[in-house]
């Protein structure tokens, strides 16, 4: 057998993966002196950042956790115990079905729980009224009436000139003639008329005492030639602007209440005041003179402001408690007398009289 001698490449080959290893060895070494280099400054770093703000840390102060896992344990047996009823407790089984998706939710529920649909309003017994005469039927059994006779509203129990719905209204009892509710309840709106300016701002002519303003009624009857300061037919002439928007303005200022009205000249005036007719339910007499907005109405011992004016009522406010009234239009049956007037007395209409 021959030998051969080994030379320097053969050596190689067979450490090649040692010296691989060591290399390996030496870059991880080197890296975690880097590392341990990096560590080191950067924490220096903090030390000289928190000595500077003079930040001093402290250990954590431990607490004594057994009131509050005592806490948390009872709270999961009572959530977890099951619920016990008492003895002869009856519990709700009714049940309608949704309007949208028909699964059976609680007579109550105003949003089915499944598709969380709306549902409709719940039924309220105590406000059902089979006659529609304005009490309910839970009343009116309570009064004795009948539920279905829509004439009990306007009956009168204890006989004291109030129905039976006025007192309900009011709050009072129907059944005790020494409670009765304010009288202002019998007041009622017997008509509201419009009421045309009669003034119709013509010309201005200027003489030697100052201008004058030609003012005609509207039905041309009669002239008038008056200045600033004049009174005519209630009001007086307060003002006169010849550079107005929209032509000339003549102001009046009605002499009652202060209410300003503005004439432009050569045009009529549109704008109308509401005049309102107000009556008594209880001797059946109109209330004169007619009232207007702002007019004071005197009745039953207290002094009331009209104070809005609507198509079917008028609203009144009492000038003392600053409480507001809507005094509604009479019915048919109240104009001509019928269930719900009130005795009339000797002499009187039969119904009540309209606008003069």
């Amino acid at each position: 057998m021959s030998q051969t001698i080994q030379g320097k490449n053969d050596w190689f080959k067979n450490n090649y993966a040692k010296l691989i290893l060591l290399v390996l060895l030496l870059g991880l070494l080197v890296s975690c002196v880097l590392l341990v280099g990096r560590i080191l400054a950067a924490k220096g770093d903090v030390q000289r950042a928190l000595s500077r703000v003079g930040w001093k840390g402290s250990p954590i102060e431990l607490k004594d956790t057994k009131a509050f896992d005592q806490i948390l344990a009872d709270a999961r047996q009572a959530a977890t115990e099951p619920f016990k009823l008492p003895e002869h407790v009856a519990v709700s089984s009714i049940r309608v079905s949704c309007v949208k998706c028909g699964r059976p939710i609680r007579y109550e529920a105003s949003e089915c729980p499944f598709c969380l649909s709306e549902q409709p309003e719940m039924f309220d017994a105590d406000k059902v009224d089979t006659d529609g005469d304005g009490i309910p039927d839970k009343m009116e059994i309570s009064l004795g009436l009948d539920p279905q006779n829509p004439a009990d509203g306007e009956g009168d129990l204890d006989g004291d000139g109030f129905t039976n719905l006025e007192e309900l209204s009011a709050g009072t009892d129907a059944r005790d003639p020494a409670a009765f509710p304010d009288p202002v309840v019998k007041l009622r709106v017997a008509g509201i008329r419009p009421v045309p300016f009669h003034l119709r701002f013509v010309s201005v002519s200027q003489f030697e005492d100052g201008l004058r303003f030609q003012l005609n009624l509207q039905s041309l009857e009669r002239t008038y030639f008056q200045r600033v300061g004049d009174v005519v037919m209630g009001y007086k002439i307060a003002a006169y602007n010849p550079d107005a928007q929209g032509g000339e303005v003549l102001t009046l200022v009605r002499q009652s209440d202060n209410r300003a009205v503005h004439l432009v000249k050569g045009r009529p005036v549109t704008e109308q005041e509401l005049l309102i007719l107000f009556v008594s339910l209880l001797d059946r007499q109109p209330i004169r003179p007619p009232k207007r907005l702002n007019d004071t109405l005197s009745f039953a011992g207290k002094e009331y402001k009209v104070i809005d004016i609507k198509r079917d009522s008028v609203v009144i406010q009492n000038e003392q408690t600053q409480e507001t009234v809507t005094v509604p239009t009479m019915s048919n049956t109240e104009r001509h007398g019928g269930a719900t007037a009130q005795a009339q007395p000797a002499g009187a209409p039969s119904a009540f009289p309209d606008f003069p």
